[in-house]
């Protein structure tokens, strides 16, 4: 009998991973053909196409906290907890408590009914998910991991200490630059900190860094903006994105777009509304299109979707949740944001900002309802506590060590100064 070798493709291209890693062991021709970056990409693209292969990545919001899959493909929906590959950021020493009290974010982890407290800078050990790999601080700096090979990769640090101290607000991104077949992790820096609205075109220095080139390069300072705490980037198209306030409004009512491929900034439209602002912006990626939430007159969430990338007339709502409809009663903590569509594609699901809420819309039915997906039935008990992020992760065979050069110490880093820098 004749066979099929297309076929054969084709029945791998829809097997979970932890098959194919079992594959692997088959023989030497077998794992030689599920490592190539062909049959990677082939499988990556189709889980996405797809919408299968979805982990919903919960990082817990205490410091010394674990981090959670949930597999969006299963019904019952329970927590995995993840063996991360280092420990999480967390202050260490007396010195460490003394100084991170003074650049803190306070949360109220309500099932222990106490309050924690994080660094504001790394308030979350997740600040990216792309392709199936997590960037992820760690105790000393920053770390590709994919959780579903288990396998991670130390990042240099491309940062001096002077740059990373706790007055700095510190934005960060990571994502692949289809371009140039790389994959780059970007932080920007702002000092002064609390006192930036008094000062007039506050500069943000910005360092970018290829996986790829194993370098990092500084490119062109960016004026007239003011870089939000824990500003973690929303990977759509090609670029990175963000929700900055401008000199002018001082609130969050811009998005800001860094092209991984030509690395330069640049201002996205948001929608027309009909006679209200749109304000308290989050962006957020829903099946390849770039989306955002915003708070309504104060007394709902609308969530939009760009069709086109770039196009202002593109720009749909998806629909409009009102807070007294969940029963929401805080709306200064309630801004929601959507993760991602269910597999069906007829409902969207929300996080909130602080981790508090979760939200299923149901869009045939034009309705909303709050869900507990983190828990694990029929125990009580083992609900996990409140979240401090939410990021969807793609289960993929993407390898973390995407060059061989990029296992190099930080001494070893090729540093570059793009032309043109401000000064």
């Amino acid at each position: 009998m004749k066979f099929d070798y297309d076929i054969f493709i084709e029945i791998l291209c829809r097997l979970p991973i932890e098959t194919l890693l079992r594959f692997r062991c088959l023989s030497k021709r077998c794992c030689s053909f599920i490592d190539s970056p062909d049959f990677i990409n082939l499988h990556l693209n189709r889980s996405i196409k797809t919408s299968t292969n979805r982990s919903l990545i919960i990082d817990e919001i205490k410091p010394e906290g674990s981090i959670f899959a949930v597999d969006l493909d299963s019904s019952d929906r329970c927590p995995v907890e993840l063996h991360r590959p280092h420990k999480p950021f967390a202050a260490r020493t007396v010195y460490d408590y003394i100084t991170v009290a003074t650049a803190e974010n306070v949360y109220y982890d309500i099932i222990a009914k106490e309050r924690i407290f994080r660094p504001r800078k790394f308030s979350s050990d997740v600040f990216g998910s792309c392709n199936g790999l997590l960037a992820m601080y760690n105790g000393n700096g920053m770390s590709l991991w994919n959780p579903s090979t288990k396998k991670h990769q130390i990042l240099p640090k491309f940062w001096s200490h002077d740059e990373c101290n706790v007055c700095d607000r510190i934005t960060v991104g990571f994502g692949y630059d289809s371009i140039n077949n790389d994959y780059k992790v970007i932080m920007m820096f702002q000092h002064k900190g609390m006192s930036l609205h008094y000062i007039k075109n506050p500069k943000i220095r910005v360092m970018v860094y290829s996986l790829k080139g194993n370098s990092s390069t500084r490119i062109k300072d960016l004026n007239d903006y003011f870089l939000p705490y824990n500003g973690h980037s929303v990977p759509v198209s090609g670029s990175l994105h963000w929700v900055v306030s401008n000199q002018e409004k001082r609130v969050d009512n811009v998005i800001l777009a860094f092209d991984l491929g030509n690395e330069k900034f640049c201002e996205l439209p948001k929608p027309h509304s009909n006679g209200y602002e749109i304000y308290c912006l989050r962006v957020a990626e829903l099946r390849g299109s770039l989306a955002i939430s915003c708070s309504c007159m104060g007394t709902a969430v609308e969530v939009w979707v760009m069709k086109e990338y770039g196009i202002t007339e593109s720009w749909t709502k998806l629909f409009r949740i009102y807070y007294e409809q969940l029963g929401i009663s805080d709306l200064s903590t309630s801004y929601l944001k959507p993760l991602c569509y269910s597999k069906t594609g007829d409902e969207v699901l929300l996080d909130d900002q602080y981790g508090v809420y979760s939200v299923l819309y149901d869009l045939e039915q034009k309705s909303a309802k709050r869900v507990t997906i983190f828990r694990s039935p029929p125990e009580p008990e083992s609900e996990i506590p409140v979240k401090i992020s939410a990021n969807i992760c793609v289960r993929s065979l993407v390898p973390v060590n995407f060059n061989s050069g990029i296992g190099g110490s930080s001494s070893e880093l090729q540093s570059k100064k793009r032309k043109g820098k401000s000064t």
